[in-house]
């Protein structure tokens, strides 16, 4: 173990956490594996944690998000280390979900981005902040997730998103499209079971919670007109305030079925129209065949789908980074060296 190289993995949210898990568990046998919730350096990270501007992202030191991913941590008896200060240890490598806040110190390692999910929108402000080189998490979104051009090697969910990374900043030739384990396999969701068929289903979004302005009262008036008459399951984001979307769907339909448990995949296996917002959901409606609604023009959700490998995503990524870690060569010259990673640029 302990002439074994050193991997952390960066985790924030609960599907970020569960992501790198099911990469990082191909690497185990071989490596030391850990793991840390998200944090930043410097003054300005310090400051917009001081004014309480993370607290409900997945830098938050008890945000949602954070409580769900230590939650998992515990229940799989990962090995944590917070900041990756904790335990003396000196990494070779980490992988990360998001380039928007790295560590200066991870500059002395190797690093690995593997997209989580779908991507926020990128609007006037985004494209400011990009232009004008500002911190990427001033945003108060993921629009410039993946943009940052930091790592040293990218992971895609689909050539379309690569598309997207390159035209915002990372150098094309480091990013891979290989999938990624969470919308790898989309079609194994069929398998599940649900005593309900044909329902309208709606998935919400924590705009609201997250900074932005969300007029919920039109989303689920729109939901009605779209049901037609069918029945309207509601699945609020994890992230929202409940009681305050109970109350809202409540006002307009009094006999509204709310499910607020974890089942999302579930119940988009089993509806025919899923209703989204801004939410990486969205994908397995598409990829499944449902009639889909978003916020997104469906025509670039389209040119965005994830690959679909059968749930490779993990064992794929796991090789190529198994590749990386002993390399000795220049980091820029990995990929044109590698004939398992250029199969996937």
């Amino acid at each position: 173990m302990a002439n074994r190289k050193n991997i952390l993995c960066v985790v924030g949210s609960r599907n970020q956490t569960t992501q790198l898990h099911e990469i990082a568990k191909f690497l185990e046998d071989d490596y030391n594996v850990y793991y840390s919730q998200l944090f930043g350096e410097g003054i300005l990270y310090r400051a917009a944690a001081e004014i309480g501007f993370f607290d409900n992202t997945v830098l938050g030191r008890d945000s949602s998000f954070t409580r769900s991913s230590q939650e998992y941590i515990r229940m799989h008896n990962l090995n944590y280390d917070y900041r990756g200060t904790t335990k003396g240890i000196t990494y070779d490598l980490a992988l990360l979900s998001t380039d928007m806040i790295v560590p200066k110190s991870f500059k002395k390692i190797k690093t690995v981005w593997i997209q989580e999910g779908m991507i926020d929108p990128i609007n006037k402000f985004a494209k400011l902040v990009n232009r004008l080189g500002l911190p990427p998490y001033t945003t108060a979104s993921t629009a410039l997730n993946g943009t940052t051009n930091i790592a040293d090697l990218y992971f895609a969910m689909s050539q379309g998103y690569k598309e997207y990374f390159t035209t915002y900043g990372t150098d094309r030739n480091k990013i891979l499209a290989t999938g990624v384990p969470n919308f790898d396999h989309i079609s194994s969701l069929k398998e599940t079971t649900y005593p309900e068929r044909d329902f309208v289903l709606v998935a919400t979004s924590d705009i609201r919670e997250l900074g932005g302005n969300d007029d919920r009262s039109h989303l689920i008036r729109k939901a009605v007109e779209i049901a037609d008459g069918r029945k309207i399951i509601f699945k609020p984001h994890p992230n929202e305030k409940i009681r305050r979307v109970i109350s809202e769907i409540y006002s307009l339909i009094p006999n509204a079925t709310i499910i607020t448990d974890p089942i999302i995949d579930t119940l988009i296996a089993h509806c025919d129209t899923l209703i989204t917002q801004y939410s990486s959901c969205v994908y397995q409606g598409l990829v499944l065949g449902k009639t889909v609604y978003s916020y997104f023009p469906i025509e670039e959700l389209e040119s965005k789908k994830p690959i679909q490998n059968g749930g490779k995503s993990g064992v794929i990524i796991s090789n190529i980074i198994r590749e990386y870690i002993e390399y000795q060569g220049n980091k820029k010259d990995f990929i044109s060296s590698s004939s398992v990673a250029q199969k996937y640029l």
